[in-house]
């Protein structure tokens, strides 16, 4: 009766939370009127103008309007925050996985008690702003959604614009094999000093497995690197390490890598140089400071591990420089073990044993250490701990003028006439840029080596009041570097009877630049309702609002690439039913999938064969005969560099809690190894993902402590195990635990 009692109680709570997850409504209960379609000034905002998120980390976001001649204010509001994945699920807290809000001390706001992670207000006094904590989820959950709805007066309200919705997602651990966040031209007047904290967290607890005896040999080596120009590194994945890089690995002397990057001063704004960390202050701290400017915004360092072969931990190419012409103030980011490819140990105290031939540079991850001698084996493929930490705070700012004229050691030739007036905004409604220009003086001259570090195009931001409804026109020409090509032809109608829709698409003209730099810009599809023809069958011809209304659904996601290079193929966008009961089997397919023909692929021709490598996620990797289209290559080749399409994302790495997956590419041009070193770009890319809910770790008891592991010494250690209750949860990590012996003092000749 208590366990039938105990169930209903469960039952009843769980139904209760689904059900205010589906029917809380951020709606006004206020007034009846309608949602306003006016432009209006309100918007949410990141302090920092942070793009991702780190995960566990507290923001500071803003809700406000902008000022004008008048602060315009609101008398009530709510923000949410939304997980965009809906498997993104905390069975155990019944709640997605979305981060939480706190509240700053503002009396003007309060947490919700009727939606899930939300805030709104505790009055209708008028305000122009207020502030919300924000608590980033843990690694692995994927994008989050903020929304916002304002009551700018009584029946004046706004809600689900461009403006009102924020979708920021995870930074990714993979800031050495993704250069999405660069920019490629900092347009940061002033100059800056940051300083620089590397800390070490590798210990017994944190890396527990085979973790060095002998405590007195772990260390971290000096910490070197520099802030330097965007075409420089001093190391990279997936290219051979440097002496310099050999130097430090073999000897622990960064006197090498020093005099490398002394000669590369063309490159260079400051070495920078901090002292290694060793027993007993392994997880102690190290400082070193630095300049950043607009030529030489990007940082990379590097600090080796010992003892082990010739695994390090480092920053490769870091960008600094935010699009908005500002520095970032502070940033931390987890530092993984390297190995560079010199050595073929694979303990932290195998013997000197030189890889011939020298291999890439590569991340050590859990999933690809296949020997299980490794620390960092693990074949849950769990997410490793990181090693060490980077800090960066900016400490000053150095102020210099736009207008003033570059290193005096130029030569002459190289010199510019005077900046033109800033141009019109680039829009007639809400936020566009202004442009200006000028030009060198001896236009022939202009290719010099000197002259290349001149930047002749401006850009700041600018407001144009009112700002823009979210179904305005495009704007084609915000960021000359993100031109565009005019939209293709209209697809077929997705639905060859009844209601569908219609897509067009463009691209970025500049390969140069990456595309995350420019979607919060411009719009690359647009999409429209269409209708071939009327339905012979009833049900066919319905709307499919209509059909879906009693469904609980994300927003549609944006088209994906076409599944053809060449002649006629498919393009799909999706979304997610968040609806977790029965209710859910009643949505129609039709609610989740949208197909349309793609229409600007060129004719195919010449089809040839060529092997290629099957999903390398899985388990048996096998290798078949495909046919591929000599225009079926990625969008990153090149003349030089012809690459082949990306794989499909591997399963998830995790069973559960958080991973990674990951997709892969490989060069079909050149052939040859050496020449295949020269293209620069990524092969391998990685995502981070999240398993199912994990099941709490219920252990047996501990063993009895074994014999003393030496019988003199001060590293003599005793341990005792335990096991989980399922010896297929392999998530549970917490199973070994040890001691120092109370041993005697050995004997000494």
């Amino acid at each position: 009766m208590i366990i039938r009692s105990i169930f209903f109680v469960a039952f009843v709570l769980y139904f209760s939370i689904s059900s205010a997850i589906k029917t809380c409504d951020r709606k006004p209960t206020s007034t009846s009127a309608p949602k306003s379609t006016n432009p209006h000034p309100f918007r949410i905002v990141f302090k920092g103008n942070i793009e991702y998120y780190t995960p566990g980390t507290t923001y500071t976001i803003l809700l406000q309007g902008v000022r004008t001649t008048t602060t315009p204010s609101f008398t009530s509001f709510i923000l949410m925050v939304e997980s965009e994945e809906s498997q993104n699920y905390d069975d155990e807290n019944n709640d997605f996985i979305s981060g939480k809000f706190q509240l700053t001390g503002d009396v003007r706001t309060k947490i919700s008690e009727v939606c899930p992670n939300t805030v709104t207000q505790t009055s209708l006094i008028p305000k122009s702003e207020v502030q919300v904590f924000w608590t980033a989820p843990p690694s692995g959950s994927g994008c989050v959604v903020f929304r916002a709805t304002i009551v700018e007066y009584r029946d004046i309200w706004y809600m689900d614009d461009e403006q009102l919705n924020k979708r920021i997602c995870e930074e990714s651990n993979e800031s050495n094999d993704d250069n999405a966040n660069v920019v490629y031209e900092c347009c940061a007047c002033h100059e800056a000093k940051f300083e620089l904290t590397f800390e070490g967290l590798w210990s017994r607890h944190t890396h527990p497995k085979d973790y060095p005896d002998d405590n007195w040999q772990t260390r971290f080596s000096d910490v070197i690197g520099a802030s330097h120009t965007i075409d420089y590194r001093f190391w990279e994945q997936d290219q051979v390490a440097s002496e310099g890089m050999n130097s430090i690995a073999q000897s622990g002397t960064t006197s090498t890598l020093e005099s490398e990057l002394k000669s590369k001063s063309d490159k260079i704004r400051t070495i920078i140089k901090a002292r290694g960390i060793s027993y007993p202050n392994v997880t102690g701290k190290t400082f070193a400071v630095f300049r950043v400017d607009q030529d030489h915004h990007l940082i990379s360092v590097v600090s080796f591990m010992y003892p082990s072969p010739d695994w390090f931990v480092g920053i490769s190419g870091l960008e600094l420089c935010l699009p908005n012409c500002n520095w970032i103030t502070n940033k931390t980011i987890n530092l993984y073990p390297w190995d560079a490819g010199i050595d073929s140990g694979v303990t932290y105290n195998s013997s000197d044993m030189p890889q011939v031939p020298i291999m890439n540079i590569e991340r050590v991850w859990p999933s690809n250490t296949n020997d299980i001698r490794s620390p960092f084996y693990d074949p849950s493929g769990a997410q490793m701990k990181p090693i060490a930490k980077l800090h960066l705070m900016r400490q000053r700012l150095y102020e210099k003028s736009c207008l003033e004229e570059e290193s005096k050691s130029e030569s002459a030739v190289c010199d510019t006439g005077p900046w033109s007036d800033w141009d019109e905004c680039s829009v007639t409604c809400g936020k566009g840029y202004s442009n200006r220009y000028r030009q060198y003086k001896n236009p022939e001259d202009a290719h010099k080596p000197h002259c290349s570090k001149r930047s002749m195009t401006q850009r700041k931001g600018c407001y144009v009041l009112p700002s823009c409804a979210i179904e305005s026109e495009e704007i084609d020409t915000i960021d000359p570097k993100c031109d565009v090509t005019a939209f293709g032809q209209w697809s077929d109608c997705s639905a060859e009877c009844g209601p569908g829709v219609m897509a067009r698409f463009r691209t970025i003209l500049n390969e140069e630049v990456a595309p995350k730099y420019c979607l919060g810009r411009m719009f690359l599809q647009q999409t429209i309702p269409c209708e071939s023809k009327p339905c012979q069958n009833e049900r066919n011809n319905l709307d499919l609002s209509i059909i879906c209304s009693n469904c609980s659904l994300t927003k549609w996601s944006l088209w994906s690439p076409c599944n053809m290079k060449c002649g006629t193929g498919q393009k799909e966008r999706h979304r997610m039913n968040l609806d977790r009961t029965s209710m859910a089997e009643s949505c129609d397919h039709n609610c989740y999938t949208q197909t349309i023909n793609c229409t600007d692929n060129p004719p195919c021709e010449n089809n040839m064969q060529m092997e290629t490598t099957i999903s390398p996620s899985s388990e048996n990797i096998t290798v078949t005969s495909v046919t591929l289209n000599p225009d079926d290559i990625s969008e990153d080749s090149t003349e030089k560099c012809t690459l082949s399409i990306w794989s499909k994302f591997s399963n998830c790495s995790a069973i559960c809690g958080p991973g990674f997956k990951k997709r892969t590419r490989t060069i079909l041009y050149p052939t040859d190894p050496l020449e295949q070193k020269k293209c620069r770009k990524k092969l391998v890319d990685r995502r981070n993902c999240r398993g199912r809910h994990c099941s709490r770790c219920n252990y047996s008891p501990w063993s009895e402590w074994s014999l003393c592991s030496a019988l003199c010494g001060m590293n003599a250690v005793q341990q005792r195990t335990r096991v989980p209750e399922n010896v297929t949860w392999t998530w549970c990590k917490d199973r070994l635990e040890q001691r120092i012996c109370s041993a005697l003092a050995c004997k000494t000749d």
